[in-house]
């Protein structure tokens, strides 16, 4: 029009001073990165960064009260790194605290540097499981509070720099958190997490198309692979990487169609668990079609810590892999080859539905059945109350294993009792024990562990020596 400005809008250069809406200043001193919606900078405060977004103007009030309500409520997703202040005008965008000490996930995806055991060196199978666990769990208390997070991509979630903290993550870009189906998100999604149903009908973003975008990271971060990038795709044209995106091939692990199958990635059997495999076609078969049939943050979140809790440590190359199913069987690591003793295991089981059975009866159910178990190693020494207690949300950890001198001043592995419970134990002789807060049990073989729940734990595979595993 006739007469009006239009001013084109430029970010910030470092050393511009900006303002929230309290009157708060921040000295900006470098951009860190540049996106599609925005620049984030660097403040003068080491713990502050700035993220200053393009500017929507026809949505700017509404964005700003979108920032002001996240400030305000109160979730509970420890894990999400909020806005703390909303920017003054010209600007539009926020202030967060800065995650120190912290990667983008894409680097336990893409390495920066090829390096020798890359996949170890960055925590293998068992940080990924964990870390797999705790993305589900964030995406669970996310939807609990009535919103979608929308855009979740590697860039989005930060995990510790140092393999040794494996249960660290953080979200960020939680300004795209929006109330499901409202025409308020501004961004649908990173490629290849966006769900077909968005991209083929333009529909607004819902949990059903987070659930989509928490299957695609999980399955790509324990594979290595896009769930629908075949060799076919990757060999191929660009317009079977859009349609891979779409879910217009079949899932690289399609139980009937083997037109996409594959070459590139980790071999499935070695980083997936027959249950997450389950979960993986339910997600990229049925839940192509229909979005409701994908599985819900909390299934994965068991079936992520179950098989966690079955991993095993080489005392060769460091490397996890999962314990073998058959008893009898010998670790042999599925990176390295190394054959071991098999580590100790505590298995989880409910006595009373099997005890009320005859013999026959018995032993049938438990070669059908497969118990729940926890393998004890100087990496997984915890022993959490989600076993002991019953209850798959309890937080807290049961028992700590490790090791305590005996009266003959030999190292016996032990665990030690953290709960506020009373337990009994029962060793293979029959005889009876009981252990209360804070005192030890000898992990005796065969020696059963009876919770007050009546849940029961056995010991199995107590090595005579250290072997490096306490």
């Amino acid at each position: 029009m006739e007469g009006m400005k239009v001013t084109k809008f430029s970010f910030p250069k470092p050393g511009a001073v900006l303002r929230d809406t309290e009157g708060r200043r921040y000295k900006l001193v470098a951009q860190l990165n540049q996106g599609m919606q925005g620049a984030v900078y660097t403040t003068e405060d080491v713990n502050i960064l700035v993220k200053v977004r393009k500017q929507p103007s026809h949505h700017s009030k509404d964005f700003h009260r979108h920032l002001r309500l996240l400030i305000r409520r109160n979730l509970e997703v420890d894990t999400l790194v909020l806005p703390r202040a909303v920017l003054d005008e010209p600007y539009l965008g926020y202030v967060m605290e800065r995650v120190n000490d912290s990667i983008p996930l894409s680097e336990l995806v893409y390495p920066k540097i090829r390096i020798n055991n890359w996949h170890v060196a960055t925590g293998g199978l068992r940080r990924r499981l964990r870390i797999a666990a705790e993305l589900a769990k964030t995406i669970q208390q996310i939807h609990r509070n009535g919103l979608c997070y929308v855009d979740l991509s590697w860039q989005n979630v930060l995990v510790s720099s140092d393999p040794k903290q494996p249960f660290i993550i953080k979200l960020i870009d939680a300004d795209n958190l929006i109330v499901p189906g409202t025409s308020f998100a501004e961004v649908m999604g990173s490629p290849g997490f966006i769900a077909p149903e968005i991209l083929k009908e333009s529909r607004f973003p819902d949990h059903a198309c987070d659930r989509w975008s928490l299957a695609v990271a999980i399955f790509n971060l324990l594979v290595l692979n896009h769930p629908f990038f075949g060799d076919e795709v990757l060999n191929g044209k660009p317009e079977l990487e859009e349609k891979a995106y779409r879910g217009e091939l079949p899932f690289i692990d399609s139980r009937d169609n083997e037109q996409n199958r594959s070459s590139m990635g980790l071999p499935l059997g070695r980083v997936l668990t027959r249950k997450l495999r389950a979960l993986s076609r339910q997600a990229f078969e049925e839940g192509v079609a229909d979005p409701w049939a994908r599985p819900s943050p909390e299934e994965w979140q068991r079936a992520l810590q179950e098989a966690c809790d079955q991993t095993a440590l080489c005392p060769k190359c460091g490397a996890t892999s999962y314990l073998p199913e058959m008893r009898g069987t010998p670790f042999v690591c599925d990176w390295c080859g190394q054959t071991s003793d098999r580590p100790i295991e505590l298995g989880f089981f409910d006595p009373p539905a099997i005890e009320s059975l005859d013999e026959n009866e018995r032993k049938e159910l438990i070669r059908h059945k497969k118990h729940y178990r926890l393998v004890l190693d100087k990496e997984q020494k915890m022993i959490p109350a989600r076993l002991v207690s019953g209850y798959p949300e309890a937080t807290a950890d049961a028992a700590q294993f490790g090791y305590k001198l005996n009266s003959n001043k030999e190292p016996i592995f032990c665990i030690k009792n953290l709960s506020q419970d009373t337990w009994a134990t029962r060793d293979a002789a029959g005889n009876t024990n009981t252990c209360s807060p804070s005192e030890f049990i000898w992990l005796c073989d065969q020696t059963v562990i009876l919770f007050p729940n009546k849940i029961r734990a056995k010991v199995r595979n107590p090595y005579p020596h250290m072997g490096g595993y306490a």
